[in-house]
């Protein structure tokens, strides 16, 4: 033999560089856990959010009740790793759990359980004889989609049960009913995140920095180089002091504390601008949220610089408007609208939508062509669905979505419109997530229900379509909790730590349908047993509730034409998003990113804009000064700062909900 030939040892010890990747699979094991822990997270957050009011758990793009319930597997991994190592739960296994739970908490939340369950039975509770709700509203409304009215005393005053049959009985068909809606909607975003995932993650490489917490916490079963990182420990140590400080002082006013939240009056700049043309500005503050800037290092600096700067612009435009005298008393309701920031706002979601998705023509021709010609150069093995499935999912889901809502009341055409954008709003929203990573965001001021609604009139519209767009409104109020976001991340998550995109798929789907369930429990046992309209319970959710059956009235009451001026205005959000988009493809040194603007007209960097503002410019010092080395050096001290805020806000949280005191509140403010 050659002496220079290698031995047959070593070569069959050598790797294959074409072998396939194993995937991991989920075990057993980790689907029992994320199983038993989705009731309880469900229950965690309503009872925290809803009765003890401590903080927002579910409402954050990493929600914090599940970052909490992580941390403390991995607690509880490391000392199985001590005791009994070949027991110890895998990275897969630890994101598998994770993946679970961070896709059925947000049913439990805002904008969707939370506002449903309120509005299904605000209906009868708050109809009177001057809102005329019984005469003109109820006759309008389908009786599958609301509970019993006999059976709501409990839900409204408390000291009863949802394990009363007579209770269970009434509320059992709404249950099923809507249950089985949000399954379908939650499914077609899942399909078409299957129909985006190669193209965003593997061809545009965006960022998902969101991702960057789990999966920096979860290596080695939780027991990677965090733990080592003294950058790390000290990163975490300084929102536990900084908010612990802020907790005592809530409690105990002699206490001193470092302000950070915009809700302190040392931070509210408002004042400061109350010479015209200043005060043009309105609501300004500051903050410096050590979640943010933990957040905000891990994005691009033109995303990071983008999200405060168009921020700072729209301020800017309000005291333009302000000097031209479009905001002067007396001055007509279209110029006081001026510079139809919202409505800008609208714009760029759709044209963002519209933009990313031209983008992408020749990836979804692919699809498609898999789908129903059988394509064999388009692969799709390790696909979370394969593509037949995702894109007959797809549209079947979509058309089940528009029967159901004709079984609502509503004209054939009226739903194909509302969900087409409001599934283009959702697109917009999942890329900004993708690229941006906020801890929390908001859509557009303007809905795509009221963008129908300013678009064509109320006259366009029968009264049985109204009603029917009504009782859809409750998950297009507020899309801080949205599925598709999450679920993308999850394929993120899989992708990036060689997880079987198969078994996330499934993953999702069976946490969405134990989620919905779970949170219907536990949602009536806090309002059956503490009453949802009592002073034991946070009002806001039982108002937003109610906001549906107002909104109706007024479109009945009170006939609107179509407003060509908001129109106006979300036509040059459009335009202002395709230069944008034009002028970053076409050249490389352009700053400004399309995200930033179409963010900049929502409610999300009213309170971040400051924080984003710091932790962009110390990633630009950091980088500028010390290089891509000393960046990569730092990202521990930044996790850091991400996990001490998330745990010392959980712990405060637990310690309200367990003594009943009310507690400072970490996030939102």
């Amino acid at each position: 033999m050659n002496s220079s030939s290698p031995s047959p040892r070593n070569v069959l010890n050598k790797p294959d560089p074409n072998a396939p990747v194993r995937l991991q699979g989920v075990t057993l094991r980790a689907l029992i856990i994320g199983i038993i822990l989705i009731p309880i997270m469900c229950i965690w957050n309503e009872y925290t959010e809803i009765v003890a009011q401590a903080t927002d758990l579910a409402a954050m793009s990493l929600p914090i009740a599940v970052v909490f319930a992580i941390v403390v597997l991995i607690i509880i991994n490391l000392v199985i790793r001590r005791f009994a190592p070949r027991y110890r739960l895998t990275q897969a296994e630890l994101l598998y759990i994770f993946l679970m739970q961070t896709v059925s908490i947000g049913i439990s939340g805002i904008g969707m359980i939370q506002f449903l369950s309120t509005g299904v039975a605000n209906i009868y509770h708050f109809a009177t004889p001057e809102n005329k709700w019984a005469e003109n509203i109820q006759p309008l409304l389908k009786p599958w989609i609301l509970p019993d009215e006999k059976t709501l005393h409990g839900f409204f005053y408390g000291r009863g049960s949802i394990y009363d049959p007579v209770v269970l009985k009434g509320w059992i068909l709404p249950i099923v009913v809507w249950s089985s809606f949000i399954f379908v909607l939650l499914s077609v975003m899942l399909c078409i995140n299957v129909i985006i995932r190669k193209q965003w993650m593997d061809r545009e490489r965006l960022n998902f920095p969101i991702t960057a917490l789990p999966l920096e916490l979860t290596k080695d079963g939780g027991a990677g180089y965090l733990l080592n990182s003294k950058l790390f420990w000290a990163g975490l140590a300084l929102p536990v002091i900084i908010e612990s400080l802020a907790s005592l002082n809530y409690l105990y006013p002699s206490i001193p504390f470092i302000p950070i939240k915009p809700s302190d009056p040392r931070l509210d700049l408002t004042a400061v601008f109350n010479v015209a043309p200043w005060n043009g500005m309105g609501y300004t503050v500051l903050s410096f949220y050590p979640l943010v800037i933990g957040l905000t290092y891990f994005l691009s600096l033109d995303i990071g610089f983008s999200l405060w700067f168009f921020y700072l612009f729209t301020k800017f435009e309000n005291v333009w408007a302000t000097s031209m005298g479009y905001h002067d008393p007396g001055a007509s309701l279209s110029a006081s609208r001026m510079p139809y920031i919202g409505e800008q706002s609208v714009g760029a979601f759709i044209a963002l939508a519209i933009l990313v998705l031209w983008g992408m023509r020749k990836h979804i021709s692919d699809v498609f062509r898999k789908a129903f010609l059988s394509a064999p150069d388009v692969n799709d093995t390790n696909e979370p669905l394969p593509y037949r499935w995702a894109v007959i999912g797809m549209i079947v889901g979509f058309i089940i979505l528009n029967l159901f809502a004709i079984g609502l009341g509503m004209s054939w055409w009226v739903p194909i419109v509302l969900f087409f954008l409001y599934f283009m709003f959702i697109i917009t929203f999942t890329r900004i997530r993708a690229e941006a990573g906020l801890p929390w965001g908001f859509g557009p001021d303007i809905n795509p229900h009221q963008v129908m609604i300013y678009g064509a009139g109320t006259r366009a519209f029968n009264s049985h379509t109204l009603a029917g767009m009504a009782s859809l409104l409750w998950f297009d109020l507020d899309y801080r909790c949205v599925a598709m976001p999450h679920q993308l991340e999850a394929m993120k998550l899989g992708d990036s730590a060689k997880m079987n995109n198969r078994h996330i798929a499934y993953c999702i789907l069976l946490a969405t349908i134990i989620g919905a369930f779970a949170s219907w429990w536990a949602i009536l046992s806090c309002y059956y047993q503490y009453g949802a309209d009592t002073a034991y319970v946070n009002g806001w959710r039982t108002y937003m509730g109610k906001v549906p059956w107002m909104t109706l009235k007024d479109w009945l009451d009170n006939p609107i034409k179509p407003d060509l001026y908001r129109m106006q205005g979300a036509g040059i959000g459009m335009l202002v998003t395709g230069f944008l988009m034009f002028m970053r493809l076409r050249f490389y040194w352009w700053p400004f990113h399309p995200v930033g603007y179409a963010i900049s007209g929502t409610s999300t960097m009213t309170w971040l804009w400051c924080a984003t503002f710091f932790g962009w410019l110390i990633k630009v010092l950091v980088i500028r000064y010390g290089g891509m080395k000393n960046y990569k050096l730092g990202i521990p001290f930044f996790i850091g700062l991400i996990i001490g805020d998330y745990i010392i806000g959980s712990l405060w949280a637990i310690y309200g909900s367990i003594t009943g005191v009310s507690t400072y509140r970490a996030f939102p403010i």
